[in-house]
């Protein structure tokens, strides 16, 4: 009669492949949520800085809006401190009451973006 392998007999060798297995699959489960998660956290800041910009342009744009009526020097220029940040309008005047905006937005945060826009006011 044939004499059988230990290792078909007794199957105490093959616990570990599979817990190595388990486990390496584990590593890779909890690394790849852990990227996903910073990630999102990188999302979300960004997604609170463009909102913060988009804030400090629609409250800069109403300030000038009132501001333009009022002024009576010809400076091309107007500087907005706001809680969230600053902003920076340079302007050109295309008509009597069409002007042409440059908005530099500078958050609390440090970050920077410009934006053009064109305005057209109403007369009072």
């Amino acid at each position: 009669m044939k004499k059988s392998l230990l290792t078909t007999i007794n199957q105490r060798g093959f616990v570990l492949p599979y817990v190595l297995f388990v486990i390496a699959l584990a590593i890779i489960i909890v690394t790849a949520n852990v990227h996903l998660y910073q990630d999102e956290i990188r999302i979300t800041h960004n997604q609170s800085e463009q909102l913060k910009i988009e804030t400090l342009f629609q409250m800069a744009r109403m300030q000038f809006k009132e501001d333009i009526f009022n002024q009576n020097e010809s400076n091309s220029t107007m500087s907005y401190v706001f809680p969230y940040g600053n902003v920076l309008i340079e302007y050109a005047e295309l008509s009597e009451l069409q002007y042409h905006l440059f908005f530099t937005i500078q958050t609390d945060t440090g970050i920077t973006h410009s934006i053009i826009n064109r305005i057209k006011l109403k007369p009072e």
